[in-house]
């Protein structure tokens, strides 16, 4: 018995233990003195005790059982918790066996998680049913889909806290812990936070009687408080709610604030879409009606308190034709019509302030679309306001493209800066313009012609009439200095070109002499050349200037030149002909009207030299063939001749002699050259006097 004590013992033992744990009580222990067991171990319940000691007892061998066992104390609320952070998890709380323990600690390793406080962790009664390490393990799961947090089991109810690090990862732990949970688990606590978002974003679109949201809420409540607001500003309407929770967003009641604003926003307009961005509000859209534009317009500087307006884009209305229009009168200025932009619509108001200064402005602009670019719109609008401030009233507007301009100039000054304006407007522009020059009146004109060249005063109805003057100066003159202080004026009687170019004409005979146009009275005075142009230009005023223009004339015949000698003669003559010119019909010997101021002249030189004997040579071009050339060439020379001696030249005096083309003075190539040797020359013969 001495010798075979201690294998009985160690057999006793294991067959012990091997009971135990196919019984499912391993919490339970038995160790042997003899064939006597001392049973030992913390029960979970007086039941198990009985069991594992009925079945010890049974044990073939065992002749008696000392019951050492104790029963665990009971824990209620039986609570076990795990906190994470990082890849740490700290435990504490109760476990109903050793063995759940173990399991516990291994699921955390296995997943790569450091364990903290596994000593914290104490054995208990009060485990709720079922497997309670499977509802630790599944506990520890979620919590591990968080950078950081907390999971609390009590008596089977899970709460759980801490922020996903993701929108993903959020509606996952949502979408686990809100579906079917293990048995024996319920759910006490969701306070998993969403993840942050920035921009915290929240937009709401309406397309006629569908609203959809978009975007983020702080919270389910809040979710719910949208949904209140939008059922009382917009009801009826189909809500399409596709927003998820965020954190981030600014104070709750400011942001629902700012959420009724933008539902308030969308009972204007079916096509709009209203965004809250952070602390920022943007509008975007296009209003139907020019009314919805004008309350959009208003709301946009009503923002609620703590938000800005980041963007307003919504388009307005669009206008078919799009036209506008600018007026100027007595009462001020007056702008309608449509602009593209605000920003058009206020460069345009400045335009106006700085162009009409102090000056009422009345503003019927409206926005819309539909119309020309921008950029383009206000370049043209900026150039026709500068424009319009030129004229004392009148009025531009723009349809379509077409842009006419009509009015009366301030002064005329300022319509000759306004032609040229228009004559180079911007780009693409056309201005069908009907601006008339201010009134004058009476209605002045003069010419004055002296020893220091031409004067040009008084007004012009016309740039047409001023050119015919400029062109008549040039061809009939002598090419003397002309300065030209005319301006451009309105209310010219009827005729008034036809009777400047009449006495310009009788002008030109003149040695010195001035002709003034006072609306309808005419008055030419001045000294002729010789007799015969007296003569002449009375016939011919008094024939060609016709009523309702009235004709006064105080002309008399110049005094005799001093006798000179023949050299001097010629340096007179060809002086002349260097500064004038003989002017004939094409092809014809019949001399124009307009030379015989140059005649005059001639005559006037002649008569100072009684004496001399002057040759009339008359040249052509080299077009034609020569003998042609050389018979008009000699009866241009032969009229000149006749003409003169008309005017008073004695007969014989004079003799005509025709070269044609063959003494050219310059290329005939060209029609400059040409036009240089189509001349008639005077040669004083020598020794034909002194």
């Amino acid at each position: 018995m001495i010798f075979a004590r201690g294998s009985v013992e160690e057999d006793l033992a294991q067959r012990a233990q091997d009971m135990l744990e196919q019984t499912g009580e391993s919490w339970a222990s038995a160790r042997f003195e003899g064939r006597d067991a001392i049973l030992e171990g913390e029960s979970l319940a007086e039941r198990a005790r009985q069991k594992v000691h009925s079945s010890l007892l049974n044990l073939f061998g065992v002749r008696v059982v000392e019951d050492a066992t104790t029963l665990l104390p009971e824990r209620r609320p039986f609570t076990f918790s795990a906190v994470k952070d990082g890849k740490i998890i700290a435990l504490s709380g109760y476990v109903p066996s050793t063995a759940t323990r173990q399991r516990i600690l291994d699921t955390i390793k296995a997943e790569g998680f450091i364990v903290s406080g596994a000593e914290n962790l104490v054995r208990a009664r009060g485990a709720p049913p079922g497997d309670f390490a499977a509802l630790v393990t599944f506990g520890l799961e979620q919590l591990g889909k968080l950078p950081a947090g907390r999971i609390t089991l009590s008596d089977g109810a899970l709460a759980i806290e801490g922020r996903a690090e993701d929108l993903a990862t959020f509606d996952m732990l949502g979408s686990a812990l809100r579906g079917p949970l293990p048995y024996g688990m319920s759910l006490a606590r969701f306070a998993v936070r969403p993840p942050v978002a920035s921009p915290f974003l929240w937009s709401a679109s309406r397309e006629g009687n569908i609203l959809r949201l978009s975007g983020y809420v702080p919270s389910e409540d809040t979710r719910e408080n949208v949904r209140l607001v939008i059922r009382e500003v917009l009801p009826g309407l189909d809500v399409q709610d596709k927003t998820r929770l965020a954190d981030g967003a600014p104070s709750t009641d400011l942001w629902l604030r700012a959420v009724r604003y933008a539902a308030g926003l969308l009972t204007i307009s079916p096509q709009l879409q209203i965004s809250l961005v952070d602390s920022a509000v943007t509008i975007e859209g296009q209003a139907q009606t020019f009314d919805a534009y004008g309350e959009l317009a208003q709301a946009r500087r009503k923002v609620p308190e703590g938000f800005q307006l980041k963007r307003f884009t919504v388009e307005p209305p669009r206008a078919s034709p799009f036209t506008w229009q600018l007026e100027r009168g007595n009462e001020g200025v007056r702008l309608s019509g449509y602009a593209p932009s605000e920003e058009t619509h206020r460069l345009l108001n400045d335009a106006v302030r700085n162009a009409f200064p102090g000056a009422p402005v009345q503003d019927a602009i409206r926005l819309a679309s539909g119309g020309p670019a921008p950029e383009a719109w206000a370049a043209t609008s900026i150039f026709l306001v500068e424009q319009l401030s030129k004229l004392r009233a009148g009025q531009v507007s723009a349809l379509e493209g077409e842009v006419v301009l009509k009015g009366e100039a301030l002064d005329s000054a300022a319509f000759v800066q306004l032609e040229r304006a228009l004559d180079a407007p911007p780009s693409n522009l056309k201005v069908n313009s009907s601006v008339v020059p201010p009134d004058i009146s009476p209605f002045v004109f003069a010419v004055r012609r002296d020893k220091d060249g031409i004067t040009v005063s008084g007004f012009f109805p016309s740039t047409k009439v001023h050119e015919l003057v400029l062109t008549t100066l040039s061809r009939d003159f002598l090419h003397e200095k002309v300065q030209d202080v005319s301006v451009i004026g309105a209310g010219a009687p009827e005729g008034f070109g036809a009777v400047v170019e009449e006495a310009l004409t009788q002008l030109a005979r003149l040695e010195t002499g001035e002709f003034s146009l006072a609306d309808t009275q005419l008055h030419l005075a001045g000294t002729a050349l010789n007799a015969t142009a007296v003569a002449e230009i009375e016939a011919e005023m008094k024939v060609r200037i016709r009523p309702p223009y009235t004709l006064s004339l105080e002309i008399h015949a110049a005094r005799p030149g001093e006798h000179a000698k023949d050299v001097e003669c010629q340096a007179l003559m060809t002086g002349l002909m260097e500064r004038g010119t003989i002017l004939f019909n094409s092809n014809s010997a019949r001399i124009l009207r307009s030379s015989r101021s140059i005649l005059d002249r001639l005559a006037y030189v002649l008569e100072r030299c009684p004496a001399a004997h002057v040759s009339v040579e008359g040249h052509s071009d080299a077009l034609g063939d020569p003998t042609s050339n050389q018979r008009l060439s000699l009866m241009r020379a032969q009229a000149v001749v006749k003409a003169l001696e008309e005017i008073g030249v004695a007969k014989g005096r004079l003799s005509a002699v025709g070269y044609g083309d063959a003494r050219p003075v310059s290329d005939n190539e060209t029609e400059m050259g040409r036009a240089r040797n189509r001349r008639i020359e005077f040669v004083v013969k020598e020794g034909a006097g002194q």
